[in-house]
């Protein structure tokens, strides 16, 4: 009985520090988004979120604030942290979105959907690059710099992946709104 209790904790702990990285309303858009493609895209935001709050909202434009804001409602406020947290996470987001495509990749490589999210999480990747490297510029952190060269190696595995996956066609990419 004790040993089942621990483990019970144990596994209860796993599951809690598994989703520090994100905020309770991207866990609520992954698990409300049960497609591959669809929760990649949520992955795909959630660093997208990061990366601006790295960056400042001082280049935003004003569209982009009034976007920034509409966007609250559904996903909540910014994430909040040192810049080494949002690294950090940033880091995280991406093993986590590459374990849940090669756990779809297990089961079904032809489907649309394993082919969409590989595609769109390397379209990501191919942006995420430029802006890691330009973070890395500005640090002087060796754990910041640590963090920032594990996300690129995640973004060159995925953009390497996606070459090896054929691009689905136009026809079989979904017309959903984005999550």
């Amino acid at each position: 009985m004790v040993a089942l209790l621990g483990l019970l904790v144990i596994n209860a702990n796993k599951a809690i520090a598994q989703s520090d990285h994100l905020t309770d309303e991207e866990i609520e858009l992954i698990r409300f988004n049960q497609e591959i493609d669809n929760r990649i895209k949520v992955y795909v935001k959630a660093i997208e979120r990061r990366l601006l709050v790295i960056n400042g909202a001082d280049t935003l434009t004003e569209n982009d604030l009034k976007n920034l804001k509409k966007d609250e409602k559904k996903w909540g406020a910014l994430p909040k942290g040192s810049r080494e947290k949002l690294l950090t996470n940033i880091d995280k987001i991406l093993d986590e979105a590459i374990d849940k495509i090669d756990d779809v990749a297990t089961r079904d490589t032809k489907s649309n959907l394993f082919l969409n999210a590989v595609h769109i999480l390397a379209d990501a990747a191919r942006n995420f690059v430029p802006k890691l490297k330009a973070i890395s510029e500005d640090s002087a952190n060796v754990r910041e710099t640590a963090l920032i060269s594990s996300a690129i190696d995640y973004c060159n595995d995925i953009i390497e992946a996606s070459s090896k996956v054929k691009k689905p066609s136009k026809k079989t990419k979904r017309k959903k709104k984005n999550p």
